[in-house]
């Protein structure tokens, strides 16, 4: 993996405004540092520079690993995943309650590898909004 330096890292976690670019978890909110990650993995040719970097949280980078896309569970087709420096979060997603509803073939493949509605990850966005921590758009 290549070293991502200190003023790289400094504007990719500025650039998302210190929030996961994936399901919007707020680094303050997170008992552990937000990651740097690349959009388009290292083996998959993607390169160390900004516009394939993402800030991500433990949980979302944990689960998306190397992977670049998936089969959409809708049209049976191979779909990158959502990608945030192409793309706006709100084309593809919606916020309903703790839910993040997927909206676009590479939301839903986003949303389901991720995970980003597992039960434990629904009730930390629903306490996250009910206390205004949590962005909601």
């Amino acid at each position: 993996m290549s070293y991502v330096s200190v003023p790289l890292r400094r504007l990719v976690t500025q650039r998302a405004e210190e929030q996961c670019e994936y399901c919007r978890y707020p680094q303050a909110a997170s008992f552990f540092t937000f990651e740097i990650e690349h959009i388009i993995a290292e083996k998959h040719d993607g390169i160390t520079e900004a516009e394939n970097l993402a800030l991500a949280c433990p949980c979302c980078n944990r689960f998306k690993g190397t992977d670049i896309g998936s089969i959409d569970p809708e049209t049976k087709q191979l779909t990158p995943f959502f990608n945030p420096r192409i793309q706006q979060w709100s084309d593809h997603f919606r916020l309903q309650g703790g839910n993040i509803l997927p909206l676009t073939p590479e939301g839903r493949v986003t949303a389901k590898i991720l995970q980003f509605n597992l039960q434990e990850r629904v009730i930390e966005r629903e306490q996250l909004i009910s206390i205004g921590k949590y962005p909601v758009l």
